[in-house]
């Protein structure tokens, strides 16, 4: 009887070493095998971790782009899940990565307010680098004179652009209308051309306090500060 007991004893605890082994260590044993630590992919390039997840059977997907002038395009910035975690092979592992701001063809600004090109390069991403003041006498007051980049070269978002804005004509390089009265046309023409300045519209009136031919009135008025190329409008007696 004893005899009966010890075989069947045996027979289960046969049953239950087969138990443990098929559904308790056997699995344990393959799905150990099956797992990998996931490396750190941050900081390298989209081509090394596809490398470096081919070797450790992981799939890569990128879910996010991050644009930037700061960082080499196609860099790994952040990964989920993170180095160090236990997974399973084949586990997607979701990166962010790095691009390039995209580029933009810079406008035209010169002769326009330095407002009016501070608000179109905010339309475009483009900062307003610096902004210099300087006399020119090409441009009134207020108006860019000069700009960097020039139009139409390409600049990223986000980098800057500087800007010159004219303060008109240098006070030392106006010039002092001279006094045309009294004098013939051709006379006063010759004074307006040595004077740096150009003779503007003719105008033919009749008055009988001036000789014929000479000029009898003229804008801008004799004194008046104007800058070099300013026309002068002259009023001839017939």
């Amino acid at each position: 009887m004893n005899k009966i007991y010890y075989v069947i004893g045996l027979f289960l605890s046969g049953l239950l070493v087969a138990f443990l082994f098929n559904y308790v260590i056997l699995p344990i044993y393959i799905n150990q095998k099956n797992i990998i630590t996931i490396p750190n992919y941050e900081g390298l390039s989209i081509e090394e971790s596809q490398d470096l997840s081919e070797k450790n059977r992981i799939q890569i997907a990128v879910v996010d782009t991050v644009f930037s002038n700061d960082l080499s395009p196609n860099l790994i910035i952040e990964q989920f899940p993170k180095a160090g975690k236990n997974v399973k092979k084949g586990r997607i592992v979701k990166v962010k990565i790095t691009q390039w701001n995209e580029k933009i063809s810079i406008p035209d600004l010169v002769g326009k307010t330095l407002r009016s090109a501070q608000i179109e390069l905010d339309q475009l991403g483009v900062e307003v680098d610096s902004v210099y003041y300087a006399f020119n006498a090409n441009f009134d007051k207020g108006l860019v004179s000069w700009q960097y980049p020039t139009p139409k070269d390409s600049l990223r978002k986000g980098f800057g652009i500087r800007l010159e804005v004219s303060q008109g004509s240098n006070p030392i390089d106006l010039i002092s209308v001279p006094d045309l009265q009294g004098l013939f046309l051709s006379e006063a023409m010759q004074k307006i051309d040595k004077s740096n300045l150009i003779t503007g519209k003719i105008k033919y009136i009749k008055n009988e306090r001036f000789l014929p031919k000479t000029v009898f009135n003229q804008n801008p008025p004799q004194g008046t500060k104007v800058r070099r190329g300013t026309k002068i409008d002259l009023i001839i007696n017939e």
